[in-house]
C-alpha cells in the first residue's frame, strides 16, 4: 500500500513539474517569437538598405562615366582650338 501511495505521489509530482515547465514555456516562447519577428524585420530593413546602396553605387558610376566622357570631350575641343 505504501509503495502504491509513493508511486502515485511520484507520478503526481512529475505531472505537476511538467505542468510547471509547460506554463513557463509560454512566456519564453513569446519572447522567442518576438525576437524572431524583430530579427526578420531587421533583415528586411538591411535588405532594403543594401538595395538602396546598390542603386546609389550604380548612379555614382554612371555619373563618373559621364564626367569622364565630358572631360575627354572638352580636352579634344581645347586641343582642336589650339591647332587652329
Amino acid at each position: 500500500m505504501i509503495k502504491t501511495v509513493l508511486k502515485t505521489a511520484f507520478a503526481a509530482g512529475i505531472v505537476a513539474a511538467a505542468a510547471g515547465c509547460a506554463s513557463q514555456n509560454g512566456p519564453m516562447q513569446s519572447q522567442i517569437d518576438q525576437a524572431t519577428r524583430k530579427a526578420e524585420s531587421a533583415q528586411s530593413t538591411a535588405n532594403e538598405a543594401q538595395q538602396t546602396a546598390n542603386q546609389a553605387l550604380q548612379t555614382a558610376n554612371e555619373a563618373k562615366s559621364m564626367a569622364q566622357a565630358n572631360s575627354q570631350r572638352m580636352e579634344r575641343m581645347f586641343q582642336t582650338s589650339q591647332q587652329k
